[in-house]
């Protein structure tokens, strides 16, 4: 690799947008050949750009977020829509990208995200999985016992009623960490429901009482050959409480006369396989997801919520080979849920910490992917005795963690 300060990083102008988005269709949607564009649609990311003298050589889109963490609400920074063309690669571009992001962020995000096209590509920049999901698939038969199970009634929706879906969304989202909030009305618009696109989708609403409770975005697809093979493949869903979500699942049910197949994700703790008739006949995968990062450890140590009887004072050294003011010795406090974190800088070559870990491992402990036990048995985590990894168990519990929504 080149040396990551040949590349000037800054934001793009407005008249860079059709080479922007050359770069990342090139990128990403190799196979629908060269688009054209129309005037730059509202901004939902803001866009920067490597620069080698005048010359475009690497792009990135980076998206002013908010998302659970423990039960609180916090800002997330995301990255998305790196890309590179092919005659650039290679050269260290997209670390100058991820360190002026992370330059940008500090201060301002303690936690960051990134949907990933190769999992330890990113890695290497200090990125760890957020959490992992679970995609079933299974004739509609299978669903059939939520049929009648829940008070209410479908009805479709457009885009309009977006403010109804994002009050479900967001009911739903308090149940998880990582869940985004404050989607704006373009992003449901135009992401989620596909406004004025050519292939929008299907959106359907459990409503009860009057109030919207639940809702459904979804496609149909091949499943194979012939008019009978078709697929129901549902893009987003959500559920305020337990009685909607069997609302949805029996509406789903109702389409066995069209499709053979349902198919539909949810986080790795929903209790399908228990509730169908033949858990034979659902097929299920788990995938990992996201990925999340810590911008700055002390911003994320002190942002994140803590037990409000967990108590502790330790030190903690972390490695970070991306952004450099990780690398090195932290004292953690803990009282009253509050935590007070500071770098150890005189003598922190000779103190003898706590806890040794990397990033990547600090990231998925405070968002709760990974718990104590496991970050010790597969992640980065080490620890000097028994006790401090009790002390380190209390502060930072196991979370359900799902990030769903792609950006």
């Amino acid at each position: 690799m080149t040396d990551d300060a040949a590349a000037a990083v800054r934001p793009l102008s407005a008249d860079r947008y059709d080479e922007f988005r050359r770069i990342v269709d090139y990128a990403f949607h190799p196979e629908e050949g060269p688009q054209r564009y129309d005037d730059d649609p509202e901004r939902i990311a803001d866009r920067y750009g490597a620069f080698v003298d005048d010359a475009l050589v690497s792009v990135c889109g980076h998206y002013d977020l908010r998302a659970t963490l423990r039960g609180e609400w916090v800002r997330l920074a995301g990255l998305a829509a790196v890309a590179t063309p092919p005659e650039h690669r290679r050269e260290g571009y997209v670390g100058a990208l991820v360190a002026d992001a992370l330059e940008r962020w500090r201060g301002e995000y303690p936690l960051s995200a990134l949907w990933p096209f190769a999992r330890s590509y990113y890695e290497q920049f200090g990125w760890a999985t957020a959490n992992t999901a679970t995609t079933y698939t299974c004739p509609p038969e299978q669903l059939a016992f939520a049929r009648g199970a829940a008070d209410g009634r479908a009805r479709p929706v457009e885009p309009d009623e977006w403010r109804a879906l994002r009050s479900v969304h967001e009911t739903a989202a308090a149940e998880t960490t990582l869940a985004l909030k404050r989607r704006s009305e373009a992003w449901w618009r135009e992401r989620v429901l596909s406004e004025g696109g050519d292939d929008r989708p299907w959106a359907y609403v459990w409503e009860r009482d009057g109030d919207v409770c639940g809702y459904l975005v979804y496609d149909f697809e091949d499943a194979g050959e012939g008019f009978e093979n078709r697929r129901l493949a549902v893009d987003d869903m959500a559920a305020a409480d337990h009685e909607a979500r069997l609302g949805l699942l029996g509406f789903l049910a109702d389409h066995d006369s069209q499709v053979t197949e349902i198919r539909f994700e949810s986080d790795a703790r929903t209790e399908l396989l228990d509730l169908v008739d033949d858990p034979d006949a659902v097929d299920c995968g788990v995938e990992t997801g996201p990925m999340v990062r810590v911008v700055d450890a002390v911003d994320a140590l002190e942002t994140c919520p803590y037990p409000a009887d967990a108590s502790a004072d330790c030190t903690l050294a972390v490695t970070d080979e991306t952004a450099d003011w990780n690398d090195g010795v932290f004292d953690l406090a803990v009282a009253d849920g509050e935590a007070d974190c500071a770098p150890r800088e005189a003598d922190a070559e000779t103190v003898d910490p706590d806890a040794t870990l990397d990033v990547g491992t600090l990231s998925q402990l405070v968002v709760g992917y990974h718990d104590v036990a496991t970050a010790r048995r597969v992640g980065g985590l080490s620890v000097a005795e028994g006790s401090v990894a009790d002390t380190l168990a209390t502060l930072f519990p196991p979370e359900r963690v799902y990030l769903r929504t792609f950006f």
